[in-house]
């Protein structure tokens, strides 16, 4: 007799309903995209380069690092869909530090990459779209006491990053190294001095965590400067939900700004999250809403 196998039994209804639901939401999540490109060493084209400096990919330790990074960064599908609702909220304060200190228009890339804009962002005492410490945001100028944190202040702790930025630079030579040294400029400065005093970022041994992050910000310019090309379709953005940011030279009362703002006092707080109190010191800063009409 020959040997017959039994007849596969068709899937039921349910699990082909599932089916069928799980390939609509990747598919309107932007999981399923033929353009993607594969996560291979196409992303970097005829090369790379960060404020016009090239990035050596022909050292077999950078260019693994960079792969490594770009496969982390735009795999990490719930952070950038966020990053880039963000981004039109707070990337053009950025921007604009940026350009009015002479700062490469490229180092937008590090707040949307290490942070995802996210002017709450908290790792361990990094705080602030540009994580600083509370050490490094008193010697580049930031207020950070009990009522006031101006790491949490994107404009106030992109004007300081780029000023600093512009200085690193000109103690450093290139900008890469300047980024490596807003990011950890005790690894550099230790870096540097076992090298002999080698300045070029790239010839220096670093902690591989210093490595990681400048790499994290290359793998942010390759995914942020063209997003839908890996999937990244995002339906809407956030609002700018403050017209204008206002000094206060004799400080004020939160409740009483917000009254003045005709806002309610959690909307007024939650966008003056660098004021830690009721009380804004004087010669603090707050953001106004749109459409108020202060009495």
């Amino acid at each position: 007799m020959p040997y017959r196998t039994a007849p596969l039994p068709k899937p039921s209804r349910a699990l082909a309903f599932a089916f069928a639901a799980a390939a609509m939401t990747a598919a309107l999540t932007g999981l399923v995209c033929p353009a993607r490109p594969l996560l291979a060493a196409g992303y970097f084209g005829s090369g790379l380069s960060f404020a016009s400096e090239p990035v050596p990919l022909s050292q077999p330790e950078i260019y693994e690092t960079l792969d490594q990074e770009v496969i982390l960064v735009t795999e990490a599908r719930a952070r950038v869909f966020l990053a880039l609702r963000r981004a039109p909220r707070t990337l053009p304060d950025v921007e604009a530090a940026l350009k009015a200190r002479g700062v490469p228009d490229d180092f937008k890339y590090a707040p949307l990459a290490l942070t995802g804009l996210d002017p709450l962002f908290r790792s361990g005492n990094r705080r602030g779209i540009w994580r600083l410490t509370e050490a490094e945001a008193g010697t580049m100028g930031l207020n950070v006491n009990g009522q006031i944190d101006q790491r949490l202040d994107p404009l106030a702790s992109s004007d300081a990053a780029a000023q600093r930025l512009a200085s690193l630079h000109e103690a450093w030579g290139t900008w890469t190294a300047a980024l490596a040294a807003l990011l950890d400029g005790a690894a550099m400065t230790q870096a540097a001095s076992e090298s002999g005093g080698e300045r070029d970022y790239y010839r220096l041994y670093v902690p591989p965590e210093l490595d990681r992050a400048v790499c994290q910000v290359l793998a942010g310019k390759i995914l942020y400067s063209d997003p839908a090309a890996y999937g990244y379709r995002p339906a809407h953005s956030w609002p700018r939900l403050a017209a204008s940011r206002t000094v206060l030279p004799q400080g004020g009362d939160m409740r009483e700004l917000a009254r003045k703002n005709r806002t309610d006092y959690k909307t007024f707080r939650d966008m003056n999250p660098h004021v830690l109190t009721d009380a804004v010191p004087p010669g603090g800063a707050v953001y106004e809403p749109y459409g108020s009409r202060p009495r």
